[in-house]
């Protein structure tokens, strides 16, 4: 593999056999039964691309973070940002004011075509769902709802 000039940290933490024990009795069944790999893998610190086991070997991770974070894992910059925003304001809700929540909204809104210039904001993709269900229903004055429904991999 490519070199890497990052150091990640010496492991300390729990056995493979404790969180093996743990993932048995308090996760999900489907942690257990759905797996990609014969041996688990005991990941214990994530630098851009790359990820190391708790024994210190390292690998390059093609997901990138499963698509949550697509920079990578700690990115230097996403860091940097998290930790300037972290120090100022954590989290607040829509009916307070607040500098980054409307740059954010304007800048998502400049991409927009015409006529659309509002931004909603939702917490998921079940939410966001929920959220376009209501304003059709507003728009259109209907209430009934087609759906279609696709089973994801992750579904199974």
């Amino acid at each position: 593999m490519p070199p890497c000039n990052f150091q990640p940290e010496e492991y300390t933490g729990m056995s493979k056999e404790r969180m093996m024990e743990i993932r048995r009795q308090n996760c999900s069944p489907m942690t257990m039964k759905v797996t990609y790999y014969k041996k688990p893998v005991f990941i214990h610190q994530g630098y851009m691309q790359w990820l190391w086991d708790v024994d210190g070997k390292r690998y390059l991770d093609l997901f990138a973070g499963v698509a949550t974070v697509s920079v990578g894992h700690c990115h230097p910059k996403v860091v940097a940002a998290a930790e300037k925003q972290l120090k100022r304001l954590w989290h607040t809700t829509h009916i307070y004011v607040n500098p980054p929540l409307h740059e954010y909204c304007e800048k998502l809104a400049s991409y927009l075509p015409d006529p659309l210039k509002v931004v909603y904001l939702t917490n998921s993709g079940s939410e966001a769902n929920d959220l376009a269900m209501l304003m059709a229903r507003l728009h259109t004055g209907n209430f009934d709802i087609i759906t279609l429904r696709y089973t994801s991999p992750h579904e199974l």
